[in-house]
């Protein structure tokens, strides 16, 4: 008899995600996954969860280590997809090379050291305190992938497929997405999942949990290291 995986609401993921986290004393969180998967809307709700057991938490984007857009779309990535095939495209957050990784990766040595610290979101023209003394940071985009898992990491990669990503970007207001036809979403989701097949997936085992995300955005269970579920 066939498998059938069994479908979560978020909700219920989170609160596995964190009770687990905070049993086995696992002090960050790392989230990736390709667009439109709903990482954003998860880390939020798992900042939520961690807020209403009276506890303190830190959430970080990695997208505010990625290079000015107007920096990365001078330049061309010269780079190889699965096929073998030689491409040329502009630096998306695909590459690694379209993130100050160095800022992050202090942060975390900050964080493991005990030790507060500070960094400058894009937006705002103050700096922002990263504090030590947190039950858990979670670090939300696909350039989590590009870090070192410590033992203290636990990782979360949510995926979504082309249909669901190329309707959850028309839908909201990003990249001027919205503004375009479907079929041109299509292409440019195709190429983004190109990139991401050749340099993000490749990093998937460094994650604990993996996660598909439906088009009602309820989640399946797709690898569980840990047993968490």
């Amino acid at each position: 008899m066939k498998e059938v995986k069994k479908s979560y609401v978020s909700k219920q993921i989170v609160k596995k995600v964190i009770d687990f986290c905070l049993d086995k004393d696992y002090r960050f969180i790392f989230l990736s996954g390709n667009g439109g998967a709903g990482k954003t809307t998860l880390s939020e709700e798992l900042v939520t969860e961690v807020k209403a057991l009276g506890l303190n938490v830190n959430c970080i984007d990695m997208d505010e280590f990625v290079l000015d857009t107007k920096m990365r779309k001078s330049g061309k990535k010269v780079w190889t997809d699965i096929n073998g095939k030689t491409r040329e495209s502009e630096y998306t957050t695909s590459f690694k090379e379209s993130y100050y990784l160095s800022a992050p990766e202090v942060i975390v040595y900050s964080l493991t050291q005990g030790k507060n610290c500070y960094f400058k979101p894009k937006k705002r023209n103050e700096f922002v305190e990263v504090n030590a003394q947190v039950a858990i940071t979670i670090i939300e985009g696909v350039g989590s992938a590009f870090l070192e898992k410590l033992p203290q990491t636990f990782g979360i990669f949510l995926m979504c497929n082309r249909d669901v990503e190329v309707s959850r970007r028309i839908s909201r207001a990003r990249d001027g997405e919205q503004n375009l036809s479907r079929e041109e979403v299509k292409r440019k989701c195709d190429e983004r999942n190109e990139q991401f097949e050749a340099f993000i997936l490749p990093e998937r085992e460094k994650f604990d949990l993996e996660l598909s995300s439906q088009e009602d955005y309820s989640l399946i269970v797709e690898r569980d290291d840990l047993n968490v579920f």
